[in-house]
């Protein structure tokens, strides 16, 4: 095929989420993200920056609207110490998956958010 979409970055992902309350304090007080404005949509919406122009949308629900969590899709954020990275998850109360080496030797390490979206951390 000679006419292929050029993929320049990653720019974000969306999330599903059931409590934006809940999930804001996970994302910025467990995770540390920085909080950014985001767009006025007619649903409640918060989004959250990492850098360089990657950001997480977390997208809420109008009460109307039912709840489909998507539980096999996640992101990943590199952390430069995931031993580190993990006991402060623990500590804050996350539910974290063992921490486990990919067959090319990247450490990895699973979490979920409030909601049941995964979550990976990884040591490159």
């Amino acid at each position: 095929m000679t006419n292929k979409l050029t993929i320049k970055a990653f720019n974000h992902v969306a999330l599903q989420i059931s409590d934006i309350e809940k999930s804001r304090v996970f994302y910025s007080e467990i995770l540390g993200l920085e909080e950014i404005p985001a767009p006025a949509f007619d649903y409640p919406v918060v989004w959250f920056s990492l850098g360089n122009g990657r950001e997480i949308h977390l997208i809420g629900r109008k009460p109307e609207t039912p709840f489909t969590p998507i539980r096999s899709n996640h992101f990943a954020l590199e952390v430069s110490d995931i031993y580190l990275a993990e006991k402060i998850l623990k500590e804050n109360g996350a539910n974290c998956l063992p921490i486990k080496s990919r067959p090319d030797g990247i450490l990895q390490l699973f979490l979920t958010d409030p909601d049941g979206n995964f979550i990976e951390l990884c040591q490159i």
